[in-house]
């Protein structure tokens, strides 16, 4: 299970402490031709979707998080960007769904899932999510995704952590986390509190815990496999570093559809 119930502004402190957005669009663009259209699955507050839709891409965002989509439409609407729903092939939007029940008529030239959504997902519903995957491709299309994977977990975990975000206009996040490993289930759940103080020195507390997978590179492989996708390269990150030998850090996959693969 999965709760990320607060503000979409705090998510993007966050975020930007820890991603490298630059590197995910120029990554992610690459794979889209020009005035494509792209999904993504797992859209927290549309960060990645904006940015591609600023280079000329329209696109559709999902997520199961109210606040998040609400906070990514609303920036959307703010910075003038065309919001027709996503569903008629011009701007972004965004819709408030999980990915597991998510469908759609539409076809797309990317579909890619990042900031370890594969790893937030039932394990049982990874099967089923990547053949719908396969299925919303354009002809041509890519599939990319990044997760964690075993070693990532095993060198990242610490019972528990403090960190501090800090945002435009003084707001301070203080997160405390603490972090616990079910080892029969291969599940590692987070559980968090979040203190956030804004400028005027008003102080909220949010309550946030998510369960992840733990995911093996084989695994998600044979999963790509038995969807009907071909993996056409593998990286340690966006900036298509290498994967490194000792399988440490995320994981990130292309890939494309099989019999595409095979007449290429």
């Amino acid at each position: 299970m999965t709760s990320f119930d607060f503000p979409g502004k705090y998510y993007e402190i966050m975020r930007g402490d820890f991603r490298d957005i630059h590197a995910e669009t120029e990554f992610l663009s690459a794979l889209v031709p020009a005035g494509g259209r792209v999904l993504d699955i797992g859209c927290g507050t549309g960060t990645n979707l904006r940015e591609l839709g600023a280079r000329g891409f329209s696109g559709l965002g999902i997520d199961q998080s109210e606040r998040f989509i609400r906070y990514a439409r609303d920036t959307a609407a703010a910075t003038g960007a065309r919001m027709p729903g996503g569903t008629d092939g011009t701007g972004v939007g965004y819709a408030h769904e999980r990915a597991e029940t998510f469908t759609t008529d539409e076809r797309f030239d990317l579909v890619y899932s990042v900031f370890m959504t594969l790893n937030y997902l039932p394990r049982a519903d990874l099967r089923q999510l990547l053949r719908k995957m396969r299925e919303l491709l354009l002809p041509g299309g890519h599939v990319v995704l990044e997760f964690g994977h075993l070693l990532n977990f095993v060198e990242g975990f610490q019972p528990h952590t403090v960190a501090h975000h800090r945002g435009p206009d003084g707001i301070l996040i203080t997160r405390l986390a603490r972090q616990s490993v079910n080892p029969h289930a291969a599940n590692w759940r987070s559980e968090e509190t979040l203190l956030v103080r804004e400028r005027d020195g008003r102080v909220a507390l949010y309550d946030n815990f998510y369960d992840q997978a733990v995911l093996t590179g084989p695994e998600v492989r044979e999963l790509l496999t038995e969807a009907g996708l071909r993996v056409r390269a593998e990286y340690g990150g966006f900036r298509k570093e290498p994967v490194p030998f000792h399988g440490r850090g995320p994981l990130v996959i292309v890939a494309t559809a099989a019999e595409e693969a095979d007449h290429a």
